[in-house]
């Protein structure tokens, strides 16, 4: 119910922007059955340009950076 209408505002402006996506809820984390809601396409958008926004997924841009071989292995 909360959601409803910020997505609703994005209808004719976002193509498909009620479609369902999957979502990770720890954006440290890979796709996995525990980490990963159902969500709409404006809700991914939204969450994921506040995460970059907060610098949460620069660990992604960071190691994708860095030379081959000295990649920062996760674990």
């Amino acid at each position: 119910q909360r959601w409803r209408p910020f997505c609703l505002r994005f209808e004719g402006l976002v193509e498909d922007f009620n479609f369902g996506t999957l979502l990770r809820l720890d954006s440290r984390r890979e796709y996995s059955e525990e980490n990963t809601i159902f969500a709409t396409r404006i809700q991914f958008f939204a969450i994921e340009i506040a995460r970059n926004r907060e610098g949460c997924n620069d660990h992604v841009y960071n190691s994708s950076r860095q030379p081959a071989g000295q990649q920062e292995k996760s674990g």
